[in-house]
Parts: C-alpha cells; structure tokens; sequence
C-alpha cells in the first residue's frame, strides 16, 4: 500500500490554506453580483464538500445555497441563479449536463476543478504538491476551501478570513500530534467487520455524507450515515432486524458542544435508545474551539481512520475496481 495515500491524508491543512489562500481573493465580473441563488452541482466527494459548507455556515451564506446531484438542475434556475460547477476531475458526466443547461439558461456559471468543465470563471487548482495520491476523495481540503473561498470573493457569505487561518492552524497543529493517530487506529479497529452509522447534527451533516463515502472508497466497507433529529422520528424502531444488526451494528456519534441544547439531549437519549437494543455506540467528542476547527478536526480523524481500516483489511486505499468496472461498462453502453 503506498504512503502517498497518507501523505495526502497528512496533508489537509496544507490543501485547505492553499485553496483559501487562492480561492478567497479571485475576481469576478460585476455581473456575477447580480444573484439570487446559489446552485453547486457536484457528486461524491465533489458534492459531500460544499455540502460540508453549506450547513456549516447556514447561518453566514446569504443566500439560498442548494446542492444538486444529478443530471438536470432545477426549474427555477435561471439568468439569476449562480451555477458552481464542482468536478476535482473535471470530467464528471452529470455536472457537464448541468454546465450544459447552466448555458442555455443564462446562467451566472464558476467552476472548482483541476482542469476547465467549461470555459467560465473559477478555481482550477494544481493537486499535485499536496494531493500526491492524485485521488480525489483524498483532496478534500482543496474543495473544502474552493467552495468557501468562491463565496467569500463573491461577497456571499458573512465571515472573518483571520478566524479561517486559525481553524485551520488548528488543523495543522493536531494533524501532527501521536494521540489524532492513536485515536484513528482505535477507532478503525472498532470498525472492523461491522456495519457502522455515521450519526451527526447541525453543522456537521456534511462532514457524517463525506465519513460515509470515505468508508466505501477507502477501506471497502458498508455505511451509512444518519442526522439528528430527523433520525429519531424512524430509525429506532427499525433496529430489530436483521438480528445479525446486534453482532455488527456499530453507531458512531460525533458530539459538539456547539450542538444546539436540544441536539445534544438527543444525542444521548438516541445512544441510550441504541445501547438497550443491544447494539454497539461509540460517542466522540470533537475539540476545537469553533465549528470550522471541529469540522476539520473530524476530517482528519475520518480520513486517517479510514486509511488505517484500510491496513487492516490489507486492501490499497487507492484501488476503486467496482467503480472504475461501472464506468467502463457505461463508457460501452453509451458508445453501442
């Protein structure tokens, strides 16, 4: 299994200040002022990125902020609406069809790659000085920090650019400590052959969407992901089965203190609820000082556990067959 895996992983804070840095400060016509929503289009970890963002400053972003995951973008997108292209490759299918219809409609369009969708203004970043496993999912601090920094120079979001250096400062400080690391490997060993459910709230549903799909690329395994509270009002009574959920179900709750006081209540009560169907929780309890350091401490914590789960099943982190078979396979379908 190659280390650049971990490198890239090690190097988040380095992708995040990069993409800020370059992202916060890009200009823009007078025309893309004019705006009166917000449309990203972007899938897998293109998409549970902005997602990130759009409910870790809800309160900040200034406008409505929607994530679209498909072919086709929403009636209502028009010559007003702000169309964020988000494709790490550049080449993914459903975005181009988005872009596509973007034009027609007159659309305002950016773009996050690492190479142009379309001929349009935007954030084409180079990966390879922090990113040297060349995987997407593993340049996440790249498109974390594209999506915000695309916000911040368009004058549509409310927040204080010395408060991002600092999360991610803090980012980088714990990036380098053995506990982030003992943690991870704990966590993983924990993970190992069970079916586990990512449970966060609030400003860090996106981050339990970008665990979740970690989980599947990274180390080859099941998950799922859940929020709180919706949760509450189905999921308990569907634990009964399959009874084999008692021997590998595995809940994994990030706690915050920046959860609102009737989340947190929840949280507990929801564990409890669990636990008395006999079902393994784990609960962690982010850190940081502000929601931006929690969100990024939970990156580095998902991100290494992942790649540890990885050794642990002797699998390469790198290697997507399944994924890499169902686009080739389309690649015909499409062509015949």
């Amino acid at each position: 299994m190659s280390d650049l895996v971990l490198d890239s992983i090690n190097s988040f804070p380095d992708q995040s200040l990069s993409a800020w840095q370059e992202s916060s400060v890009l200009k823009f016509p007078d025309s893309y002022r004019q705006i009166s929503n917000i449309l990203v289009c972007g899938m897998g970890g293109s998409r549970f990125t902005p997602l990130t963002i759009k409910h870790l400053f809800s309160q900040e972003i200034k406008l409505p902020y929607e994530i679209i995951d498909d072919y086709f973008l929403p009636n209502y997108a028009h010559e007003h609406s702000l169309v964020v292209l988000s494709s790490y490759s550049g080449t993914t299918e459903e975005v181009i069809s988005c872009a596509n219809q973007a034009k027609a409609r007159n659309c305002r369009i950016v773009q996050v790659s690492t190479k142009p969708i379309i001929d349009v203004p935007g954030y084409i970043f180079d990966p390879t000085q922090f990113n040297p496993s060349q995987q997407p999912r593993l340049g996440n601090g790249y498109l974390l920090f594209a999506h915000l920094g695309l916000l911040y120079s368009l004058n549509l979001i409310d927040l204080n650019p010395k408060q991002i250096l600092n999360s991610i400062q803090f980012a980088r400080k714990i990036s380098l400590t053995r506990t982030l690391t003992t943690q991870a490997k704990n966590l993983a060993k924990q993970l190992k052959d069970s079916y586990p459910f990512i449970v966060c709230a609030e400003f860090l549903k996106g981050f339990a969407n970008g665990f979740a799909n970690q989980l599947n690329e990274n180390s080859k395994m099941i998950s799922d992901f859940h929020y709180l509270s919706e949760l509450n009002h189905h999921l308990l009574e569907g634990l009964s089965r399959p009874e084999t959920l008692q021997q590998n179900g595995l809940f994994i709750f990030f706690n915050s203190y920046f959860y609102s006081p009737q989340i947190r209540k929840r949280l507990f009560l929801t564990q409890e609820v669990v636990s008395k169907q006999k079902i393994k929780t784990i609960i962690i309890s982010l850190a940081g000082p502000d929601k931006l350091s929690q969100v990024l401490e939970a990156f580095l914590i998902s991100g290494l556990t992942t790649y540890y789960l990885a050794k642990i099943y002797g699998v390469d982190p790198i290697n997507i067959p399944w994924v890499n078979f169902f686009k080739s396979k389309l690649s015909s379908l499409v062509k015949s």
